[in-house]
């Protein structure tokens, strides 16, 4: 009912547009630098989480780098709703890195760090500490103590002042130069990553957030794109809601920020054609799938008409809860095929809540 936690356990069915739309844009800033800003929007249960988490697999990325380009850096965090945004944006990127690998990332490319920060920041504290973060002899467990800003002690910052990281970050602005030369870094000239890609689920959250915490998540946004000008994809994913729609916006983006939208895609409610489909290639990723039996065994083709019907104009969500049901009280009824005449006798079960 909801994505799996490892994203590795996911699979795409159905809906080839949409995906084809998602590959292209992902292709597209693997192979060129420029870093862009993509809105994803639909109703509540429209597969935007899904599409997130699926094409954060390390399988789908480097089916789409192919053999002769880097795998994207891909992260997936959930839009803060808290009265310090970016500082829960920031940590919940930390969380995901992994320091040690990215070390060996580029170790293993025969990267001078130290050039390469000369090359894409102009800001001497920043390289310091990267030039730290990128040591071999500095501990991962400590440098990652600093970046927390939680458990670092003086004495701990003592020990790394001489490497030019005399104080710890303390603004806003701190923590976005530093994401930006970081990325940037990792993915210089395309050579450990081919980019680094950031979606942002739940951005509707935004209308949570206070006057000030709106007013920091734009500048933030504005900052870490126009840090990282090359190589950077964020995509934000859009909940509609009587709350919230993409005309309303504008109340929550500065034009600088919806200036860098560059491209808009939505996830709408599936027609009947799309939802059969879905089915079809999700039945045959599982293991009671029987080429025998039809296309989407166990469900037969007249109960799929009357359910779509009956089910109305509704989210991919609404029919993964309505197929759930059905297929659960199949397996306890101890029913092989599902037909028309099963699902009317417990209609009212599937559907009572329309």
């Amino acid at each position: 009912m909801t994505p799996a936690i490892n994203s590795e356990e996911l699979i795409w069915a159905g809906f080839p547009t949409i995906k084809e739309r998602f590959e292209k844009r992902i292709r597209r800033s693997i192979q060129i630098p420029n870093s862009s800003l993509i809105l994803n929007w639909g109703e509540y249960g429209s597969g935007k989480t899904h599409a997130a988490k699926y094409f954060n697999k390390i399988s789908v990325l480097q089916n789409l780098a192919g053999e002769r380009q880097s795998i994207p850096l891909s992260l997936n965090i959930n839009f803060p709703n808290s009265k310090q945004p970016i500082t829960d944006i920031y940590t919940q990127i930390i969380d995901k890195l992994d320091i040690t690998a990215l070390r060996k990332n580029l170790t293993d490319k025969k990267v001078d760090v130290s050039a390469t920060l000369n090359s894409v920041t102009d800001n001497l504290f920043m390289r310091n500490v990267l030039t730290l973060m990128f040591d071999e002899t500095v501990d991962v467990t400590l440098f990652k103590s600093y970046l927390y800003r939680t458990t670092f002690t003086n004495t701990d910052l003592k020990s790394f002042a001489k490497n030019g990281v005399q104080r710890m970050f303390s603004t806003d602005n701190d923590l976005a130069e530093f994401l930006a030369a970081l990325f940037s870094l990792v993915t210089y000239q395309k050579n450990v990553y081919s980019c680094v890609i950031i979606w942002f689920d739940e951005f509707e959250s935004i209308a949570n957030l206070s006057s000030v915490n709106i007013h920091t998540i734009n500048n933030f946004l504005r900052a870490i794109i126009d840090k990282t000008p090359d190589n950077l994809l964020l995509f934000l994913n859009l909940t509609q809601s009587a709350m919230m729609d993409t005309e309303d916006l504008g109340e929550y983006l500065d034009e600088a920020v919806k200036n860098r939208i560059k491209e808009r895609i939505e996830l709408s409610i599936p027609t009947p054609d799309e939802l059969k489909l879905y089915l079809k290639e999700l039945l045959n990723n599982t293991i009671f799938r029987d080429n025998d039996n039809g296309d989407c065994f166990p469900f037969g083709d007249d109960v799929l008409n009357v359910l779509i019907s009956d089910l109305g104009n509704v989210s991919l969500r609404g029919f993964n809860d309505a197929l759930s049901v059905l297929l659960e009280s199949a397996v306890f009824d101890n029913i092989d095929v599902i037909d028309k005449d099963y699902y009317d006798s417990i209609k009212n079960e599937i559907i009572g809540w329309k």
